[in-house]
């Protein structure tokens, strides 16, 4: 008979760990990159909409080209939490 110990080494598949923060079982980045999703979808859709309804009351479409454009800050900061969610995400697995 030998001295050594046989060791075992136990992992649970699926179950995230207690570093990881979560909310409703989705991570925070998730939720950060989908609330800023939906805020760059609807302050788009809010602008463009408010200006074809202002173009066509008024009969005057000068505006529509160059207001239904998507302001950079906002776009860029949902961008880069996209692109960091997942880019985490591929590095994590």
């Amino acid at each position: 008979m030998s001295n050594e110990l046989d060791t075992a080494t136990i992992v649970k598949e699926g179950k995230e760990t207690a570093t990881q923060s979560s909310i409703m079982g989705v991570s925070v980045r998730a939720w950060l990159a989908v609330i800023l999703v939906i805020t760059v979808c609807y302050n788009h859709a809010a602008v463009a909409t408010a200006t074809i309804w202002s173009a066509v009351m008024t009969n005057n479409f000068q505006l529509v080209g160059s207001l239904t454009t998507i302001g950079e800050p906002l776009y860029s900061m949902s961008v880069a939490a996209l692109g960091f969610y997942f880019g985490n995400q591929m590095k994590n697995k």
